[in-house]
């Protein structure tokens, strides 16, 4: 056997079939050539979330049992892999298992690859989420809360969301292109009680969504803006439920409208977590940063901090930190910021 430098390497020569998915924000699939450059730290990771690559890896061999791997790596101040997680978890495995990754693991086998710095457990709702997809992708059925939910969505009255499970939610979102299902999605968005709204948007979020519910969650946000009082929550929700749909101008400038005119930390958070790519834009990375500073500092702290390590905004905020047309209090933000990293 060959020396092993690289996780996608090391799967390889175990004669393994794999797939990778990036679980920091969302669930979303990581191509493995790009992988393969991030570990020669060719580029950066594209995702970083707390300065760390939050994975996924999904493998099983020719025949063999399927098996999921949740893997977190720290990642340098550039973005760029740092190789000594990867290579310790290695040698980790191939002490446990050799290099065949087959057979059942005993108890002891278990805790040992368990109990390591590079394991994660997921959040529950990207679990379900990359259960649906895997599900999906080998022709299994859906599970058995899909059925009550499409159910419930016919006639969303009372208080029977009380029953319906996550799964069933995962699972519709995977199926959301469906022509049975889009139309009951689309139909029932107006209708719905915030928890179910809240766990519908959380699911729509590792799924590209067609242009008839990207409308009808914009629809959904006009009729929250009309309300008396509307809900920070329920708005920050139906934005973070577009997160795997591309920027484009409509929801550019629906988030600015809501920047303008209804910030809270919620959708402050939500576009930051979720629609990073829409800052991109200069006049909406601008609004943002002036919402922004005005909440409290720890706030912008945060978020400047998680912001500027995504490789696409990196150099236009450094540019934010001395740009002379910023507002007073933008100004005052970025000072707190310098001082809070000089104390």
């Amino acid at each position: 056997m060959s020396t092993i430098d690289t996780l996608t390497h090391f799967l390889t020569q175990a004669g393994t079939e794999f797939q990778l998915f990036d679980l920091g924000r969302q669930l979303r699939p990581l191509e493995r050539a790009r992988f393969e450059r991030i570990e020669r730290q060719e580029e950066p990771y594209p995702w970083p979330l707390q300065q760390k690559a939050w994975l996924a890896v999904h493998f099983h061999q020719e025949a063999g049992k399927h098996y999921l791997w949740f893997l977190s790596f720290p990642l340098d101040e550039r973005g760029l892999l740092m190789s000594a997680g990867p290579k310790q978890f290695m040698e980790l495995v191939v002490e446990t298992l050799g290099y065949q990754l087959s057979g059942e693991l005993d108890e002891a086998k278990a805790e040992k690859l368990a109990s390591n710095p590079w394991t994660f457990r997921p959040a529950e709702a990207k679990m379900a989420a990359l259960h649906a997809r895997l599900s999906r992708q080998l022709a299994q059925p859906s599970s058995a809360y899909l059925a009550p939910l499409c159910a419930y969505l016919a006639d969303p009255k009372g208080d029977g969301w009380q029953q319906l499970g996550l799964q069933g939610f995962a699972d519709l979102a995977e199926r959301i292109s469906d022509p049975d299902i889009l139309p009951l999605v689309c139909k029932s968005l107006p209708r719905l009680p915030e928890p179910v709204l809240y766990a519908l948007c959380q699911a729509l979020e590792s799924v590209a969504l067609p242009p008839a519910l990207q409308g009808a969650l914009l629809e959904r946000i006009n009729q929250e803006q009309e309300r008396g009082a509307p809900n920070p929550e329920t708005l920050a929700h139906l934005c973070r439920a577009q997160a795997s749909c591309p920027p484009q101008a409509l929801r550019r400038a629906k988030l600015q409208t809501l920047l303008t005119t209804q910030p809270s930390p919620a959708l402050l958070l939500a576009i930051a977590g979720r629609l990073p790519g829409d800052l991109e834009d200069e006049t909406l990375l601008s609004a943002f940063l002036e919402a922004l500073a005005t909440t409290e500092a720890a706030l912008f702290g945060q978020l400047f901090a998680e912001l500027v390590t995504l490789p696409a905004l990196r150099l236009q905020l450094l540019g934010k930190l001395r740009d002379p047309h910023r507002s007073e209090a933008l100004g005052r933000a970025i000072g707190d910021l310098f001082k809070a990293a000089g104390a």
